[in-house]
């Protein structure tokens, strides 16, 4: 589980998309783009993300997340290391996004989950929790940290914090704590044999589940996925524009990013508390609790001369549906369809998820560089967040569950 939460932090739906709206502001400086311009460019992030969602999933189904998994750093290290390259090309600064999402596509939660779920069946909320609460330490420590980077170094220096970051604790921790699946051990092994000796591992246990062709023929599939399209796109405009829509509203930028950082709070303790609640709850109940909150927290932040406290709450609401959504996502993934091609599952229902994240920058900065406003955004992102946890509400019973 440390493994996976290391590994999902410092992904590509970790460290770079929580820290993406810090650079915002820096590059308005340096080079005259408008905020809408810029923030378009992470809809360039997650549509890489999105294209090799389900490439990875086939990876990793077939050679094991830690190859993927470690290879995919590597590369997204050395990615960030070259955003510093970037001149006043628009275009350009799009293709670097891109293309850091196409190689570091294998540090997605596609690869880390697969091995928890491995690992986990009676506390796998709980488990997925744990293992995905590394996006809420991106989320808490990377605003601010970087902030103070970019201060001192410029924005060239915080992207080679992220690559250093990657390349020199990432890498290393994962090679050292990242292990498969359990030994299964086999039932003809004498009591004396596993106890003094290593256990003997059958490496070719069938893995129950449903094929990939059966669940796309489930209508439960595409709900999953059409929910998490609306709910991830919302999401991700909040936390893409929420240091600017913080600027806005009178903060200074440390002020702003220091309350953006309080968000990693709630993506944390609140995958460990969501995931604690799907091993004992209704995935749809619990589902649609954390969305309304979410949905009230956007209304609150469209008020006039709200206090800061007010403020601080609604970006913990914005930060606990964070970490409810990818949270959900592998969890129904692996509860209704298996194990068996979990990977391609999981990686197609990521696709879905993705390309709603991906097209919310483009249509959110488009609106604000037309309306000079927060406003709408805020009131077409609690409409989504409520008719995602409508559509969770029709899902019914489990299709499937393996035996423990």
């Amino acid at each position: 589980m440390l493994a996976a939460a290391i590994g999902t932090g410092a992904g590509v739906t970790g460290l770079a998309f929580y820290s993406f709206g810090v650079f915002i502001i820096p590059l308005v400086d340096a080079f005259g783009w408008s905020r809408g311009e810029i923030s378009s460019a992470a809809s360039f992030l997650i549509l890489g993300t999105a294209l090799t969602a389900p490439v990875v999933g086939g990876l990793v189904d077939r050679f094991g997340a830690r190859r993927v998994g470690l290879l995919s750093m590597l590369a997204g290290g050395i990615g960030f290391a070259a955003m510093t390259t970037i001149n006043d090309s628009l275009a350009l600064f799009y293709a670097a996004w891109f293309v850091l999402a196409v190689v570091g596509g294998g540090t997605t939660p596609v690869v880390w989950t697969r091995t928890v779920n491995l690992w986990f069946d009676k506390s796998r909320g709980l488990a997925l929790g744990v293992a995905l609460a590394g996006s809420g330490l991106a989320s808490f420590f990377a605003p601010p940290t970087l902030t103070w980077v970019i201060s001192r170094y410029g924005w060239q220096g915080g992207y080679l914090a992220m690559g250093g970051f990657l390349l020199l604790v990432a890498m290393p921790l994962i090679a050292l704590l990242l292990k498969e699946h359990p030994p299964v051990i086999d039932p003809t092994a004498s009591a004396a044999t596993t106890t003094t000796q290593s256990p003997v591992v059958i490496a070719d246990k069938p893995i129950p589940g449903v094929d990939f062709a059966e669940a796309l023929r489930h209508p439960v599939f595409w709900k999953i996925a059409s929910c998490f399209f609306l709910v991830s796109g919302v999401i991700s405009a909040l936390i893409i524009n929420l240091i600017p829509l913080l600027v806005d509203r009178g903060l200074d930028r440390m002020r702003a990013a220091s309350i953006a950082g309080l968000m990693g709070i709630s993506v944390l303790t609140g995958r460990i508390l969501i995931g604690f609640l799907l091993d004992r709850c209704s995935a749809a109940l619990v589902a649609t609790v954390v969305l309304a909150v979410c949905a009230l927290g956007c209304f609150v932040l469209y008020l006039p001369e709200i206090p800061t406290w007010l403020i601080i709450l609604s970006v913990l609401a914005i930060g606990l549906a964070a970490a409810a959504e990818v949270d959900l996502v592998a969890y129904l993934s692996s509860r209704y369809f298996g194990l068996r091609a979990y990977g391609r599952i999981y990686g197609w229902q990521l696709t879905s998820f993705y390309l709603g994240a991906a097209l919310s920058p483009v249509l959110t900065g488009m609106a604000y560089d037309r309306l000079q406003s927060y406003g709408p955004i805020l009131f077409s992102s609690a409409a989504g967040l409520i008719l995602g946890a409508l559509i969770l509400l029709t899902l019914g019973t489990p299709l499937f569950r393996e035996a423990n």
